[in-house]
């Protein structure tokens, strides 16, 4: 009986360590897959519009982000990718930071307009874990952390 209760104990402890690396694991990987949505939408975005030559509009609206360009003759925007719920799909949570804009709408040459110096920052929240996208004002994701 103590050897099943040693056994018991020991399992236990192995356990209470595995559980919060695994936690940590998945909010890692869910920040990767929710950057990499948004990587994929403004990359379609930018180019879409240099593609068409026409303005491509990548929009954020309730943790969903979704990919529009006018094509052709017609006037309306038809949508080329989206809505896809970031929330939903990873579990993380998109939001922008300092007046960053929820629309953000690329011009034929793949340059975002209205032109602007401004760096537009959004954050990927994932329980204790976060993430910062930066657009620059010509529309280049920056690779790593916001500094130019």
């Amino acid at each position: 009986m103590v050897e099943v209760l040693v056994v018991v104990a020991v399992i236990a402890i192995i356990a209470s360590m595995v559980v919060p690396s695994l936690s940590e694991l998945r909010e890692r990987s869910g920040l990767r897959a929710a950057r990499t949505l948004v990587v994929s939408a403004l990359s379609s975005a930018r180019s879409a519009a240099i593609q068409k030559g026409k303005t491509a509009t990548l929009t954020i609206a309730n943790g969903a982000i979704s990919v529009s360009t006018l094509s052709g003759l017609r006037v309306a925007p038809v949508q080329i990718q989206g809505p896809v719920h970031i929330n939903r799909t990873t579990g993380a949570v998109l939001a922008p930071l300092a007046g960053a804009p929820t629309e953000i709408t690329y011009d034929a040459r793949g340059l975002i307009t209205p032109n602007s110096t401004r760096v537009a920052r959004y954050e990927l929240r994932l329980g204790s874990r976060a993430d910062t996208l930066c657009i620059t004002g010509a529309g280049m994701l920056m690779a790593k952390g916001c500094v130019l």
